[in-house]
């Protein structure tokens, strides 16, 4: 009978050691990550030097790019919230999104280019002048970062390598 107490102490035991590190982990994250009602939000700026409104081997990611996030609630005009900020050496901007906006129409927006020759923000085709993205914790997003469909400015005339580049992709070049 004795043995049978002992290995209920140890099996104990070990159940304990072995949820240590995720109790321990659990506590390390909510230290360093924003608070339960608050999350980041990273994205992309380029420049797209082939006027293709897609990332490709010429496309130039872009430093110190603005960007503003806004959100808005149903009724027009009704600005609810704006944060802005700008893109690192690598061309990605992250951004500190306080609350809740799970009702709202959230996006980013093109502010500013840093490339002179490239600072046309597209309107035509498919092309966004914003990235749309949904803001609320209770979408079954776990972790504190949301990611945004990247947005590039349109370089005033395409790269003379962008017709190889088509002809690499099989694409016919947008303005044909």
């Amino acid at each position: 009978m004795a043995s049978l107490t002992q290995f209920s102490i140890l099996f104990a035991g070990a159940l304990l050691l072995l949820s240590l590190p995720g109790t321990v982990n659990s506590y390390a994250s909510s230290r360093t990550s924003p608070s339960k009602e608050s999350f980041y939000v990273e994205g992309q700026v380029y420049c797209d030097t082939c006027r293709a409104q897609f990332i490709n081997k010429l496309t130039v990611f872009m430093p110190g790019a603005g960007v503003k996030l806004q959100c808005r609630g149903e009724e027009e005009g009704n600005i609810t919230y704006t944060v802005a900020g700008s893109t690192n050496e690598k061309g990605v901007y992250r951004l500190l999104v306080e609350g809740d906006h799970e009702d709202e129409f959230c996006e980013i927006k093109l502010v500013s280019s840093t490339i002179k020759d490239c600072d046309e923000i597209p309107n035509e085709g498919w092309a966004k002048q914003s990235s749309r993205i949904t803001l609320t914790i209770h979408n079954g997003i776990h972790g504190d970062v949301r990611i945004a469909n990247p947005l590039g400015f349109f370089k005033k005339e395409a790269l003379p390598e962008c017709i190889e580049l088509f002809k690499e992709l099989d694409i016919l070049p947008p303005d044909l």
